[in-house]
């Protein structure tokens, strides 16, 4: 245990170690080498101290103060150190780094141009491009100056009576600051091509997923203690006749979903690789490639427990106009913060300093700051798009009579104790069908909602609805029975069902349960009937099959000798004579998949009630279906007497 609670650490700070890498600007680093490279009071000549207020980074109350310009595009990491003279003279030293050298002398260029417009004059300085001239009672000489990828701003001002010294000063500081920083000086940006972009691309997406299910490690109440008293730790049988451990299954379909995962990955790589069409020939072909790397890794990577049954009750509501819209704008919100993550990778990549033309058309804006724009914006829509995805999912939904008039298999009936709605599982999100899906932060569904994305496999999944239910959660196809005969309804879609799946032991053995139990013994129905145990951990468990005993003391089956009560259990059948178990070490999505697999087999295996040519219309399984169609809250009794105790 203490192996596998340190290697969840080790990838939950991967993770974060990813992350960091990635979403880092390298400001520290840079700031290092730019403040390594200026120069400081030793290479002044005597007399000049520096002004502790009018040294650092560049900010706008500093460059207020000394009557400067900035630039709101410019990099973040812009450097200023000021001295003063004891006869008023000034010094100045401004210092960027672009990235490159190209960066750095179009800089310069740049500040000439600008210094000509604001009709400054070249000065007779020997070996430097210097400008200036006089300024109110001062005479001001600047020298841009680019050394490697530094771009260096020299200001001097002295007063007018000195503008002889002023160019002697100039040349002994630019030539200081020449032997500082060589001109062949390496570029310190890191210039990434189109495959470290693509690199950078699926490294932000593996960082992402591992996070997310670091955080959903921790947050799963069934994850595997570090350290657990001796008194309750619980213990496990050996399997046995009639046990059956799918844990291998469940690691080996993992595993393949992990490899889809890994081809897919390499497909976006491609695709990202072909973003640049400038730097890229044949583009268009590695962008075909990489899409059908992803479409064939989806199609013909097929992990065991994701060939699951789609659930028709989505889509099959009353309100499919506005469910449609729903899922256009959700799809295309999660699309968008998609084209946003893997744009704000590829940003990322780009030199420092930067820019690119803004929204508006009339300025520019630092890749960096568009960067961390695509990073917010980005999320937002996917965690957006995904909240409204799943709520659209919720209002497409069809009840259970509508679903059987759509779905004329025989279908699966789920019958539960309603306090058991609220359980999750931690789900398999590798082997969700779509690729958006397993990008999603959701780590977490209903147990009811996992179990029917399997069981859908064999029929339309059907269940009672709990009393004053408005928008039934996603799952099972819901209907609430206003009748006071609630119990001929159920007997009803018993006969009717190719399988009857319970979920026990339930956290309260209600009455309405202990009926449905006992009407399966009665009817002889059990060779058609599933017991799913509740993902719950194992203490708790032990608790509620005592509870569960003491209840339904008597009941047969339950009365038959077996390992009911393993604490690994998932799935129960009464085969034969006796109960076959199967079990897993871990209780995830991927263990009750195969665990369904192997107890249900393929779904031809699964023969329709005898004697069930084909499904009666749905207005046969339920009695009375007149009386019923049209109760509402006006004529139908109280639910205290529909059904009591569940």
């Amino acid at each position: 245990m203490v192996r596998t609670a340190l290697r969840q650490a080790i990838v939950v700070l991967a993770a974060a170690l990813v992350l960091a890498v990635t979403f880092s600007s390298g400001a520290l680093a840079a700031d290092v080498g730019l403040t390594a490279a200026m120069l400081d009071t030793g290479d002044l000549p005597a007399g000049f101290t520096p002004d502790a207020s009018l040294t650092g980074p560049l900010t706008g109350q500093r460059a207020q103060e000394l009557g400067l310009s900035p630039n709101p595009t410019a990099p973040q990491d812009n450097w200023i150190r000021t001295w003063l003279g004891a006869d008023g003279s000034e010094v100045i030293e401004t210092a960027a780094d672009t990235g490159t050298g190209d960066r750095a002398r179009a800089g310069a260029a740049s500040a000439v141009s600008l210094l000509q417009q604001q009709g400054a004059t070249r000065q007779p300085v020997t070996g430097f491009d210097v400008y200036g001239g006089y300024v109110g009672r001062d005479f001001e000489l600047v020298l841009p100056m680019a050394r490697g990828p530094y771009l260096f701003g020299l200001r001097v001002l002295v007063p007018a009576s000195s503008a002889g010294s002023a160019g002697g000063l100039m040349s002994a500081l630019g030539a200081a600051q020449a032997r500082k920083v060589p001109a062949d000086t390496p570029d310190t940006a890191l210039v990434i091509g189109p495959s470290g972009a693509a690199g950078a691309v699926v490294g932000v997406l593996v960082g992402y997923l591992l996070l997310a299910d670091g955080v959903g490690y921790l947050r799963n109440p069934l994850r595997r203690k570090l350290r657990r008293p001796r008194s309750r730790r619980v213990r496990t049988e050996p399997p046995g006749d009639g046990v059956v451990d799918v844990s291998a299954a469940a690691r080996r379909s993992r595993r393949i979903a992990v490899g889809r995962l890994a081809v897919q990955l390499a497909g976006l790589g491609l695709v990202a690789y072909a973003a640049d069409v400038f730097e890229v020939r044949f583009w268009y072909a590695y962008l075909a490639a990489g899409l059908a790397v992803v479409w064939a890794g989806g199609r013909l990577i097929r992990p065991g427990g994701a060939g699951r049954g789609r659930n028709r009750a989505i889509l099959a509501g009353s309100h499919r106009i506005l469910v449609t819209v729903m899922l256009i704008v959700a799809s295309a919100m999660i699309l968008f913060g998609l084209a946003a993550i893997v744009s704000f990778g590829l940003y990322r990549t780009q030199p420092p300093g930067a820019t690119v033309q803004d929204l508006s058309g009339q300025g520019t804006i630092t890749v960096q700051n568009l960067a961390a724009g695509l990073e917010g914006t980005g999320l937002g829509l996917l965690v957006l798009g995904a909240i409204l995805f799943r709520l659209a999912r919720r209002f497409g939904a069809a009840d259970a009579r509508r679903l059987m008039l759509r779905d004329r298999r025989p279908p699966v009936l789920y019958l539960r104790s309603f306090g058991d709605d609220r359980l999750k599982l931690w789900t398999a999100t590798l082997g969700r069908s779509s690729l958006i899906e397993r990008f999603t932060l959701r780590r977490f569904d209903r147990f009811e909602e996992v179990l029917v994305r399997h069981l859908s496999r064999y029929g339309p999944v059907i269940a009672i609805s709990p009393p004053s239910t408005r928008l039934a959660p996603l799952g099972a196809a819901r209907e609430t029975i206003y009748s006071a005969d609630w119990q001929s309804v159920v007997a009803s879609w018993m006969d009717q069902s190719a399988l009857i799946v319970f979920l026990a032991p339930p956290s309260r053995a209600t009455e309405g349960l202990q009926w449905e139990l006992r009407t399966v013994t009665a009817r002889g129905q059990w060779d058609t009937t599933l017991v799913v145990v509740p993902p719950v951990p194992a203490e708790k468990l032990q608790a509620s099959w005592q509870s569960f005993a003491a209840a339904c003391a008597g009941l047969w089956p339950f009365t038959v000798a077996g390992p009911l009560a393993d604490p690994r259990a998932l799935v129960l059948a009464f085969r034969h004579g006796r109960w076959d178990v199967t079990t897993a070490d871990r209780r995830t999505e991927w263990s009750y998949a195969a665990a369904l697999d192997r107890a249900l087999g393929d779904p031809p295996r699964l023969a329709p009630p005898a004697g069930l040519a084909s499904l009666a219309p749905a207005a046969a399984l339920y009695p009375g279906a007149s009386a019923i169609e049209g109760a509402g809250p006006a004529n139908r009794p109280p639910w205290s007497s529909v059904a009591p105790g569940r």
